[in-house]
């Protein structure tokens, strides 16, 4: 009787495209979460003048990153989880099913660090942005914390695809 893996070695060259597409996708999510992280301080000083233009142009990261990061990260999980599997049927005993496996479970943990931690300033910030400018201008000072507590924040949920990728690039090279 034939495993129902038997067709895995027929796969041998589709696997670099799709390891490439892993961690093309967890560098690119990466990097435009840390494009904002960076860009993101130079809205601080429009705040004193103008907390609701500071929130609106805040919104516009915020709308670019929801657009880009969730179908990003998705495709890079669901292409690492099928690594895993793949590697698994290639190599049972190796290393690389398991660093694609440990790269598939990270990466949504980025996605309940944003729901337990993120989303409640970015709701507030979209909130502002939204708002009339005298209700803005009422929240400066809490515009300028909300605005600094989400950059922290999104300085530790870069990291997830930042690790994704490196072990896939683990992964892939076969350390």
């Amino acid at each position: 009787m034939a495993s129902n893996t038997s067709w895995i070695p027929y796969l041998h060259l589709l696997i670099p495209a799709l390891k490439g597409t892993a961690i093309a996708g967890s560098l690119w999510s990466a990097g435009a979460m840390t494009t904002a992280h960076t860009l993101l301080p130079s809205i601080y000083p429009l705040v004193s003048s103008s907390p609701k233009q500071a929130t609106q142009q805040w919104n516009c990261y915020y709308r670019a990153l929801s657009n880009i990061v969730p179908r990003t990260d998705l495709t890079t999980i669901l292409i690492c989880g099928g690594l895993a599997y793949l590697e698994y049927g290639l190599r049972p005993q190796g290393l690389g099913w398991k660093l694609w496996a440990t790269a598939t479970g990270l990466m949504p943990l980025g996605w309940v660090f944003v729901w337990v931690f993120i989303l409640a300033p970015s709701n507030k910030l979209v909130e502002m942005a939204t708002a009339s400018d005298s209700v803005a201008k009422e929240k400066q000072t809490e515009v300028s914390s909300l605005l600094e507590e989400f950059n922290s924040l999104m300085g530790v949920r870069m990291l997830f695809p930042w690790v994704v990728g490196g072990l896939a690039i683990w992964a892939s090279i076969g350390l």
